[in-house]
């Protein structure tokens, strides 16, 4: 299992929030974008990217080149939100940098040159600002030019990412309001904003069992301002969420926790969906209980699922069953 040192920390409204990331785009000037460079291009980026990140500490924690991994390795990385779905496929001159907890990770080549995440547990938009705004006076600090239009902004693969390249995303826990069936107004007061509402793994995926990820493009905009949008109706969101939960029939949840389990011990392979299930009602029933070890549990087990493009592989739902069975062995 993928170890994520941030997952530990203790954060505000984190029975809600499991993550928040903020995600920038750079490209450097002169190259094409990755999707129409050479093979000999691709390798030049990565190393002139590798040269001027690994010296900020960005590869203390791993440097990672995808094409050298099994498929299932680079799955484990997708199931722990390092790489997206997008570089689950072996091509060439893909790169990941990790800082020492993996709460900053550098992604070379994917649809932009580079893409820089920074990953923190729970709702902390403060903190968010003040580690974008030195991360984005670092990377305009190194010996590179990136491509920039003063009409346009930072200039990316993707017309839609154009301007600051920033990207704001949430990954959400709304099992209480999705059970009493109101979490479909509330992903519309999101959209509302502006926001993109979808399921834990990306585009065309669901909402399933209350996972769900928002994300806010920066656009021009500064972060404060994006944050200072969204912040009434994230909180007045995560409140109604609580508010939801206390509102769930403990008792039913205990009995489809056992059902859970049995399922569990006696299949041989566990689908994705019972498997989120079963860590949204385990991860519920512990916030109920008071229990934040529970909790923090559940979220490792969630990050640690190897997750692959579909149709998955005939081993995935073996393997995943006997995952966890090895990590759930003294509480199902």
């Amino acid at each position: 299992m993928t170890e994520l040192g941030w997952l530990k920390e203790p954060a505000p409204y984190r029975d809600v929030v499991l993550s928040q990331r903020v995600r920038l785009a750079r490209n450097l000037l002169h190259l094409p974008f990755p999707h129409v460079a050479t093979e000999e291009q691709l390798k030049a980026v990565a190393a002139q990217l590798r040269a001027v990140l690994e010296p900020l500490g960005l590869g203390a924690g791993g440097v990672i080149e995808l094409s050298q991994l099994g498929i299932d390795e680079r799955a484990r990385l997708a199931g722990a939100r390092l790489i997206s779905p997008a570089m689950l496929p072996a091509l060439p001159h893909r790169w990941v940098l990790l800082n020492a907890d993996g709460s900053v990770s550098a992604l070379l080549n994917e649809e932009d040159h580079l893409r820089l995440q920074i990953t923190h547990a729970g709702w902390q938009p403060e903190r968010m600002v003040n580690k974008l705004r030195h991360w984005e006076a670092r990377l305009d600090a190194l010996p590179v030019r990136w491509g920039y239009s003063h009409r346009l902004g930072y200039l990316t693969a993707s017309p839609i990412n154009l301007g600051s390249g920033v990207r704001l995303g949430l990954l959400m826990h709304l099992m209480g309001l999705q059970r009493a069936r109101q979490i479909t107004r509330w992903l519309e007061a999101l959209q509302a904003l502006g926001c993109h509402t979808r399921g834990l793994y990306g585009e065309g995926s669901l909402a399933f069992e209350g996972y769900v990820q928002i994300s806010l493009l920066g656009r021009r905009d500064p972060m404060p301002e994006l944050i200072a949008r969204l912040h009434g109706t994230l909180r007045t969101l995560i409140e109604a969420e609580l508010e939801a939960r206390q509102r769930l029939p403990r008792e039913e949840l205990d009995l489809e926790w056992e059902e859970l389990c049995a399922t569990l011990h006696h299949s041989n392979a566990l689908s994705l969906g019972t498997t989120l299930r079963l860590l949204a009602v385990y991860r519920m029933r512990a916030m109920l209980a008071g229990n934040e070890m529970g909790r923090d549990h559940a979220d490792q087990l969630l990050f640690g699922l190897a997750i692959y493009a579909p149709p998955e592989p005939p081993h995935a739902a073996i393997e995943r069953t006997h995952f966890l069975i090895s990590q759930l062995s003294d509480v199902a």
